[in-house]
């Protein structure tokens, strides 16, 4: 082949680069609603919140280890093929409570799934890291800000839920009390690569923080069915003790896993619980 042949498919093969890349960006989910649900047990949105009982804290942290690998059977609703690991405050105290400004701020890993679709070790996809603010306090609610691109890595990740996957988001807090910035990474077994990004939040769109819960959900109202055997443990984190809250539904995104009661309580760093599907 001549030197022109070589150059035509190698400006193919970045041009086709470029549009996987655009149309996973062109597609990242508008946002995972908040709402407020009553529910009985611990499972898909709803989980127990984790609390400090009022105190405020400088940190607050989720960390999720994936036990056993975790591997989509079907999606439901919204938009399919998007996992997502969401750290939501209770929406009800972010309305009602003294001294909120009244902005519903929350942390978001995302992860689309652009080949092996529905979701396992053999897919590859985009990982985004995220925060969404809204004003939740009126229906539907507003979306006021998220944080601008570059989101994640510009490369598509393997799967990310494999065994040792390591999922985490961190609250920062202020001297004011306000939600100064979000911290996100993922560690991945599979390639030996850690991914991370802190995300400050501008001071008009920020709020204090409140107890919250953490699930695993899909996006823009969609519930993901994971097929069984996935485990995990959520690990809390912070400067002061975190104790077990109400059990509630904080987003409108759903799934399958089931959440069992928090160990632990009463300290800062050791509160934990297990999740299965």
């Amino acid at each position: 082949m001549n030197m022109a042949g070589k150059i035509r498919i190698s400006v193919v093969i970045v041009l086709l680069t470029i549009l996987v890349i655009l149309t996973a960006l062109t597609v990242l989910p508008r946002h995972a609603a908040a709402q407020s649900n009553s529910c009985t047990e611990a499972i898909g949105g709803c989980n127990y919140e984790f609390t400090t009982n009022g105190v405020t804290p400088s940190f607050v942290s989720a960390f999720a280890l994936i036990t056993n690998t975790m591997t989509v059977q079907t999606y439901s609703g919204g938009s399919p093929g998007w996992v997502t690991l969401q750290y939501n405050p209770d929406v009800n105290m972010v309305c009602s409570n003294l001294g909120s400004t009244g902005n519903w701020v929350q942390g978001a890993i995302e992860y689309y799934v652009a080949s092996g679709y529905p979701g396992g070790p053999s897919s590859t996809g985009y990982l985004y890291f995220t925060v969404w603010v809204f004003y939740p306090c009126t229906s539907p609610p507003e979306e006021l800000w998220v944080n601008p691109p570059p989101y994640g890595p510009s490369e598509p990740i393997p799967w990310p839920l494999a065994s040792n996957a390591q999922w985490y988001i961190e609250y920062d807090v202020g001297s004011n009390g306000l939600i100064s910035q979000v911290c996100e990474y993922v560690y991945l077994p599979t390639n030996g690569q850690t991914y991370s990004k802190c995300i400050s939040i501008p001071s008009q769109y920020t709020n204090r923080w409140y107890r919250s819960n953490v699930v695993w959900a899909g996006a823009n109202y969609t519930t993901v069915y994971f097929n069984p055997f996935g485990t995990g443990e959520f690990q809390f984190c912070s400067n002061v003790n975190l104790y077990q809250g109400s059990l509630v539904d904080n987003t409108a995104e759903n799934s399958n896993v089931i959440y069992t009661p928090m160990y632990d309580q009463g300290t800062t760093c050791s509160m934990y619980q297990d999740f299965q599907t």
